[in-house]
């Protein structure tokens, strides 16, 4: 009998090692979840702080070219300090909320060349086809959603085609 008693112990030693490793592992393994996902997310919100753009047309006089299609122009500057990418596949855009499919857009620079991204504080142009008029006078809301989620919205005043 008095061997049991320092050989129950031992055992009860070790399986409370185990349990502490155990314990420590899985701290190990949540801590470095979390940090990485600390790190994730702080990369992301550096890329949107160095994304910014604004719409520069003016809202009274928006140039409308065509008898149909029409095509609308508006002007985005890059305000941030990375370029951003310029194209249908990157871009989307809204016209009261509704969706302007990718074939109707076009982006240029300011000389109506192509361009796939626009650098920092320099000028880009998104052509809007449509096969109807907006309605001249009345207010339209005109939305810019980056691949990012940064979006700015203009609103409006459709001109006389």
């Amino acid at each position: 009998m008095a061997a049991g008693g320092p050989a129950s112990e031992l055992i009860m030693f070790m399986v409370a090692v185990l349990v502490a490793g155990s314990v420590a592992g899985a701290l190990a393994y949540v801590t470095t979840d979390i940090a990485n996902g600390m790190n994730d997310r702080g990369a992301m919100l550096a890329d949107q702080l160095r994304t910014d753009f604004a719409i520069i047309n003016d809202p009274t006089n928006i140039p409308v070219a065509g008898t149909g299609p029409y095509t609308y122009t508006f002007y985005i500057k890059n305000i941030g300090k990375t370029s951003i990418p310029f194209t249908s596949d990157a871009i989307q855009v809204f016209i009261n909320g509704e969706i302007v499919p990718p074939a109707n857009l076009a982006f240029t620079d300011v000389n109506g060349n192509s361009i796939t991204s626009l650098p920092p504080y320099e000028v880009g142009v998104i052509v809007v086809t449509r096969e109807t008029a907006l309605t001249p006078g009345n207010y339209y809301k005109l939305t810019v959603v980056l691949e990012n989620g940064k979006k700015r919205s203009l609103v409006f005043k459709a001109p006389s085609p």
